[in-house]
């Protein structure tokens, strides 16, 4: 006994998928990946300026919290040459980078400046002589991510550009 024509096809039309289906779910899937893969660099980039900002971060609240913790007759000494930092923003001491060169780990340079006082705070004198605050002193920190150690920020003849950062430093009359 032979089968039938339409038995042959309800069987074979349970036996998978269409070429529409195939080529549909293809598509479908394919413009997932490709949508993925665009989105990758983007996303690398984002990390990458995260931590870039992260360490950043880390350095000016390393100098600041150092400068608040010196004598305040002394305050001068604290500020040194370029300070190297590598890339997790910890602070590359020569002598104690473990045998390896400053240069090898050297992420980022920063310049430590403490220009004369001048904050003057708002009050209700009326008068447009505000004295100058004895008590705080401005810190202006420059930051740039790039391993050269001798760069001049006074004169940056590269293209690399200087994150400047200014934050105010207190007398707390702590003297660690």
């Amino acid at each position: 006994m032979k089968p039938s024509l339409s038995y042959l096809r309800r069987q074979t039309s349970r036996c998978g998928f269409s070429l529409v289906e195939v080529v549909l779910a293809t598509g479908i899937m394919a413009l997932g990946v490709v949508t993925i893969l665009g989105l990758l660099p983007h996303g690398l980039e984002l990390s990458r300026k995260t931590a870039n900002e992260q360490s950043e971060t880390r350095i000016v609240d390393q100098i600041v919290g150092e400068l608040q913790t010196i004598n305040w007759a002394n305050l001068e000494a604290g500020v040194q040459e370029n300070r190297f930092f590598d890339d997790q923003g910890l602070e590359l001491v020569e002598g104690q980078t473990g045998g390896a060169d400053i240069n090898s780990l050297l992420s980022y340079v920063v310049q430590v400046n403490l220009p004369p006082l001048d904050v003057r705070l708002p009050s209700n004198d009326t008068n447009a002589n505000r004295q100058v605050n004895q008590n705080l002193r401005r810190v202006i920190v420059k930051i740039i991510a790039a391993p050269i150690a001798n760069f001049n920020f006074d004169a940056p003849a590269s293209g690399v550009p200087i994150k400047t950062v200014t934050q105010l430093v207190a007398n707390t009359g702590l003297e660690l």
